[in-house]
């Protein structure tokens, strides 16, 4: 049985009129010690919301905030709020998600979303907020770190089919382009298609990946590779 979080009435008003600072760090913080994430249940538990060109997933940490969403955006046959394991989502569901396009809303209120993640930027969140749960010693928590930071490049590697020689080459390509300019920390991907394609590679999927998994900008992308 799913153990729902405590939050009194007042507190989820609160929580509906703050800030996108405070709304991060309760899901997050919360997310962190249930394990759980509260969706709309719609066949397999999530309903989609279009954003522009964005297909978000919609997420909250409590199942009330996600029946006052429903509620304010209209959706009357929105159906229960459904609890979703975390590690489920970004074990099992994650790589559908990344070929449907997905991405993650973090605590949407009334229509205006709130933080809306990539993938692999909302599994980082979510390990940060564990990590800081678990009052690690700084030593540990590096270890930590490094485990995750490895996992993530094996995960890379295995769903864009790059082997150790394609992601070095790859990193040096990256260092190339992006050597004459500093980063704005906006995303460009400045490996070119031609380049990419003469590998053997999918610039669909490796564009896709990078824009919608991998990383926020250049800069990180880069650091995810290398």
């Amino acid at each position: 049985m799913t153990t729902i979080p405590s939050l009194s009435e007042d507190g989820a008003l609160g929580l509906w009129a703050g800030d996108r600072a405070g709304r991060d760090e309760f899901f997050f913080t919360t997310v962190a010690a249930t394990g759980t994430v509260w969706a709309w249940d719609f066949e397999t538990g999530l309903l989609e919301i279009d954003d522009q060109d964005n297909a978000l997933v919609p997420l909250w940490p409590h199942p009330r905030l996600a029946v006052m969403a429903a509620e304010a955006m209209g959706f009357e046959d929105a159906g229960p709020a459904t609890p979703v394991d975390v590690d489920v989502l970004l074990d099992e569901v994650f790589e559908r998600f990344h070929r449907e396009g997905h991405e993650i809303a973090v605590l949407p209120t009334d229509g205006h979303f709130t933080t809306i993640l990539s993938l692999e930027r909302f599994r980082v969140k979510v390990f940060e907020a564990r990590l800081a749960a678990a009052g690690l010693t700084d030593q540990a928590a590096r270890i930590r770190r490094e485990e995750f930071h490895a996992d993530r490049v094996r995960r890379a590697d295995r769903r864009l089919g790059l082997t150790p020689d394609d992601r070095d080459a790859l990193v040096a390509h990256l260092r190339e382009r992006l050597a004459s300019a500093a980063c704005d920390h906006r995303f460009t991907f400045p490996a070119t298609r031609d380049w990419i394609e003469a590998r053997g590679l999918s610039w669909d999927l490796l564009s896709r990946s990078a824009v919608k998994v991998l990383g926020s900008c250049d800069c990180e992308t880069l650091d995810h590779f290398r």
